[in-house]
């Protein structure tokens, strides 16, 4: 399993919100659930929005799957913003999300509502494994529009386990067993900031004069046994 931090950085506009279009303003996080999904569709291995729609289990925003942990191969961290955001206000009609309302003959019937998307260059960073680094896309989709992003991987090198340590990125508290942190409130649930976590492992990144503390998914069994250097043994 090769370990490595990765980086966004948005080439169209990026909205998503759990409330809505209106007054909606774009969170400082991607969750795990949209990076994962987006890396699963962009390589022919996702199904077309499934962490949006949904029509087995009772109707929108009604998401199909357990976690964010939904590849054996790869798994992605949310993510953080790097910097201060830089948002663009845009105004667009609702009728993809509900807003058709019963109207006088002549009445406007759509209401149009303003959004406040992420500008492109917005960088967010997380951590993550793979089995293979050539499977991993160099372009994904992300949002409620479909925008373009790039993703970028850095590999580590594996330092070795540890527990109990505080981790250097937000976690998916389905996914990695996290005992104290932040809770950040979004869709399709919350993620933890500032996470402590039982299972973890430290990694070294080429120019990085620290090592990084990357936590380590429950469902991952653990050998701390390091091959060749930038990977090692789940």
């Amino acid at each position: 399993m090769i370990l490595f931090k990765y980086t966004i950085r948005l080439l169209d506009p990026l909205f998503y919100s759990r409330e809505g279009l209106g007054a909606a303003v774009t969170p400082r996080y991607i969750h795990a659930t949209a990076v994962n999904h987006a890396v699963a569709y962009a390589t022919g291995a996702g199904e077309n929005q499934p962490y949006i729609m949904s029509e087995e289990n009772g109707g929108r925003n009604v998401p199909r799957y357990k976690s964010s942990h939904i590849a054996l191969d790869f798994y992605f961290t949310p993510a953080r913003m790097k910097g201060n955001p830089r948002y663009m206000p845009e105004i667009v009609k609702g009728e993809l999300d509900g807003f058709v309302c019963k109207g006088y003959p002549g009445a406007e019937v759509l209401r149009a509502s303003q959004i406040f998307s992420l500008a492109p260059d917005t960088e967010f960073e997380g951590f993550g494994y793979c089995n293979d680094m050539s499977s991993v896309p160099e372009i994904i989709r992300l949002g409620s529009f479909r925008g373009k992003a790039r993703l970028a991987i850095h590999s580590g090198r594996f330092l070795g386990k540890a527990e109990n340590q505080i981790v250097d990125h937000p976690t998916d508290p389905l996914v990695t067993d996290t005992t104290r942190g932040t809770m950040v409130t979004m869709f399709p649930y919350p993620i933890i900031e500032n996470p402590v976590c039982r299972t973890c492992c430290k990694i070294k990144l080429k120019g990085e004069r620290f090592p990084f503390t990357i936590a380590v998914p429950v469902t991952f069994s653990f050998d701390e046994t390091p091959i060749k250097g930038d990977t090692a043994v789940f």
